[in-house]
């Protein structure tokens, strides 16, 4: 079988077989693999977790908004608060209770079944991501940016 040589003749890869090397590669590849998706997985466990709670609040804090609107004699706008409300809750909940891999799935399913409402709502994000990216990329711009050009050159 050819071994690899280096410059010298020696090293850590001059007896082992270019074979062996290539498999050696490949697990450390896999294990940087999934080193890697494991870090990705607990960086989102925490953002699941923060999220879930943040929305936890947000549900109390318009259940609280819901009693003081309804003293006022706005029951329609009481019930829409108290509605959105507990979708905020069963929302929080589910971010509570379910993995990557179970909201995927969920995710996978509901496509499957509406794919049209589905695709809507993609598109519906991307635009709303669009939206937003452009609106902080503007407040980021340097004051004389707005200025016009005439003014910048009398300074």
């Amino acid at each position: 079988m050819a071994s690899i040589q280096t410059e010298t003749g020696r090293g850590a890869d001059a007896t082992r077989p270019a074979g062996e090397t290539g498999q050696a590669m490949r697990r450390e590849a896999t294990a940087a693999w999934h080193d890697a998706r494991e870090i990705a997985r607990n960086k989102w466990g925490e953002q699941q977790r923060e999220a879930a709670t943040g929305l936890g609040d947000m549900a109390g804090a318009l259940r609280t908004a819901a009693r003081d609107v309804e003293g006022r004699q706005q029951p329609t706008v009481a019930k829409l608060a108290q509605c959105a409300a507990d979708g905020l809750e069963r929302l929080s909940g589910t971010l509570r209770n379910k993995d990557l891999d179970g909201m995927v799935r969920d995710a996978e399913a509901y496509a499957r079944r509406q794919p049209l409402v589905f695709f809507g709502a993609a598109v519906a994000a991307g635009f709303l991501a669009v939206r937003f990216l452009k609106s902080s990329s503007e407040g980021v711009q340097s004051p004389s940016a707005d200025r016009p050009m005439n003014t910048l050159l009398e300074e």
